[in-house]
């Protein structure tokens, strides 16, 4: 079984994943988690070589490190020139829709590996879905589009929805008119009823992760 979660940056996917994760394990299911920024594909692959290479002893989370480029790292100093150039490869939009097809390939066997030799149920933080919002600003919609009908859809695709005033109060890394943006390409790209569940992301915790975890057992059992 594969579960993706997309959405905005501060909508809570970290939080409902470690919670969906903790739950399985407590019912003797074997679950793998990637972070599609870090974990798949060729970007991913030379991010890692950048860095070791680099030797760069700067240490960033990850999830300050999956966001656009800055100029600043966490602790308020200039970024690192390595830092900077890791960005400057990793964040290019055109070499990024360049290598999606062949990062679809990658993630194929990933897939294959995780779910039918190791019989684990895969989670990815962040899919497929959340790199074409990412490129889709300033770019022809046939050609993302075309691209979002190449991508597998997940046995559970998840998007957790939050208005970006609220992501914006809870991050405050990103103008709203900025996450606001981002918010409709998810509307857009993100698969239509099916297997498809849009979540709240400002609903309560407790009673989301509930939901949640009751779909998947559902669906796991299904």
């Amino acid at each position: 079984m594969l579960s993706t979660f997309s959405g905005l940056d501060g909508s809570g996917k970290s939080t409902l994943i470690k919670g969906l994760k903790e739950t399985l394990e407590q019912r003797n299911k074997r679950v793998a988690v990637f972070h599609m920024y870090y974990d798949i594909g060729l970007l991913a692959s030379l991010r890692f070589v950048l860095k070791k290479v680099s030797g760069e002893k700067e240490k960033l989370s990850k999830e300050g490190d999956a966001h656009a480029p800055r100029k600043l790292s966490h602790d308020g100093k200039p970024a690192t020139l390595a830092a900077r150039l890791r960005y400057a490869v990793g964040w290019n939009k055109s070499l990024r829709l360049f290598v999606y097809p062949f990062d679809l390939l990658i993630f194929l066997f990933y897939r294959l590996y995780i779910e039918k030799v190791k019989k684990q149920i895969l989670i990815m933080d962040r899919y497929f879905y959340d790199t074409l919002v990412d490129v889709a600003e300033g770019r022809k919609a046939y050609g993302v589009r075309v691209l979002s009908r190449l991508t597998p859809t997940p046995s559970l695709p998840v998007l957790v929805d939050i208005s970006p005033e609220e992501a914006y109060s809870r991050k405050g890394e990103h103008s709203v008119a900025y996450l606001s943006r981002r918010r409709l390409s998810y509307q857009k790209l993100f698969p239509k009823g099916g297997d498809a569940l849009i979540i709240a992301g400002d609903d309560d915790i407790n009673a989301t992760r509930s939901r949640l975890e009751k779909i998947v057992m559902e669906r796991l059992a299904a």
